[in-house]
């Protein structure tokens, strides 16, 4: 097999079952487990949203003097980046269905374009954040199932993805669901 290595000056060299060749250092294959970069990546993506959720926990936004509920950058970031996060789900769906060896199905095509249809219908709500956290609080799970349902009849993802999409989807749901809470309890929808 021809893996390609990292020299200790930094330079990238070839190596093809050379003993010896494989670099302590270097990520697992897909098929042995989830890739590092792929974790690293993941949950540095779900740093924003946990911090978001925490801020607003320490700092809740306060109710607007000319009318109900309250404008906070911090919701309305969330509130983007989870519209994005689903159609970003979407896109990874896409990509699955088109790398299967025997081609995509229109099933598979038409299940990694909802999600970007879906994350349309969250900004067409601009003005409800109340249903724009609830469409996003509900699509999250459905998506995660709907994946873990997927790579069960083999035509999802491979088996690292899930798992960090699993543990990554509960900090995420769980980000948006502290917030949702807490504009509840505040009164700010």
């Amino acid at each position: 097999m021809f893996k390609w290595r990292i020299g200790s000056k930094g330079s990238a060299s070839a190596a093809a079952g050379e003993p010896g060749s494989e670099d302590a250092g270097a990520e697992k294959p897909a098929s042995q487990g989830l890739p590092q970069s792929a974790a690293v990546l993941a949950y540095a993506g779900a740093l924003p949203l946990i911090l978001i959720a925490m801020s607003v926990a320490l700092d809740p936004p306060t109710p607007r003097p000319d009318g109900p509920g309250a404008f906070d950058w911090r919701v309305f970031y969330m509130q983007v980046f989870g519209a994005g996060l689903i159609a970003f789900f979407g896109g990874v769906r896409w990509g699955v269905a088109v790398m299967m060896p025997e081609g995509p199905t229109f099933r598979q095509l038409f299940s990694g374009i909802l999600p970007f249809l879906f994350s349309l219908v969250i900004f067409a709500f601009f003005r409800m954040p109340f249903v724009q956290m609830l469409l996003i609080l509900g699509a999250l799970p459905v998506l995660l199932i709907d994946d873990l349902m997927a790579t069960r009849r083999g035509a999802g993802a491979p088996a690292w993805y899930l798992g960090v999409r699993t543990p990554l989807t509960i900090l995420v749901f769980g980000s948006f669901l502290t917030v949702f809470i807490l504009l509840l309890q505040h009164d700010l929808f």
